[in-house]
């Protein structure tokens, strides 16, 4: 993915802090090999896009400069440490794989529409999920679990007989569905529909 309000010398600080979690501009400039005064020119930048954040004398990175990270870099550790710290931030309970795929398919709905990446807020995920979501039907079944997930833990839930955790709704028929669920017997879910939500609460419809 090309974003051009970015150059190498910015994702190479991406990197280093995907890396070390919390570096000063000094220690950044003695193993980046940048110059004091760039390297701190880049951080400046790098906070006003919310990539990084300041903290006492150094500066962190943020969930939205670990998806760009993962985006720019040509590196595979640098993106699989940008996965797990991101799992981290955003406290995920899923797997470094659904993030992966979601991530991946995201990519691809951006391009699809034109959309640049920059507009995207990542530091909160349901600023994400709500964007997705419209479009989750088309997804794999590793994005459609990523977005259960965060739904399931945002919204309030109903415990079924079975056990099973679950968002209900009602489809333009009126009949009973899970937007997400956590399924004893099928795992987690989007727009999961099962006998035992249908039982529970179809609601009869009196002629009149």
């Amino acid at each position: 993915m090309s974003i051009k309000i970015l150059d190498d010398r910015d994702t190479i600080i991406l990197e280093f802090l995907v890396i070390y979690g919390y570096l000063t501009s000094y220690k950044l400039a003695i193993i980046s090999d940048i110059p004091m005064a760039t390297v701190w020119r880049i951080l400046v930048n790098l906070k006003s896009l919310s990539l990084v954040t300041k903290q006492k004398k150094g500066f962190t990175i943020t969930p939205r400069g670990l998806v760009f990270a993962y985006y720019l870099t040509k590196k595979d550790n640098i993106r699989l440490q940008a996965l797990q710290k991101l799992k981290e931030s955003w406290k995920y309970d899923g797997s470094v794989n659904e993030i992966r795929s979601f991530l991946d398919a995201l990519n691809q709905f951006l391009k699809k529409y034109e959309i640049s990446l920059i507009s995207v807020c990542f530091n909160h995920p349901l600023s994400v999920i709500s964007l997705m979501l419209p479009k989750a039907k088309e997804l794999d079944e590793f994005s459609q679990r990523l977005l259960a997930r965060f739904i399931l833990k945002a919204f309030p839930t109903v415990v079924l007989p079975t056990g099973c955790k679950a968002i209900i709704s009602f489809d333009e028929k009126g009949e009973p569905y899970a937007l997400a669920a956590d399924c004893k017997d099928e795992g987690v879910h989007i727009f999961h529909k099962c006998p035992y939500i249908n039982k529970y609460f179809s609601v009869e419809v009196k002629p009149r």
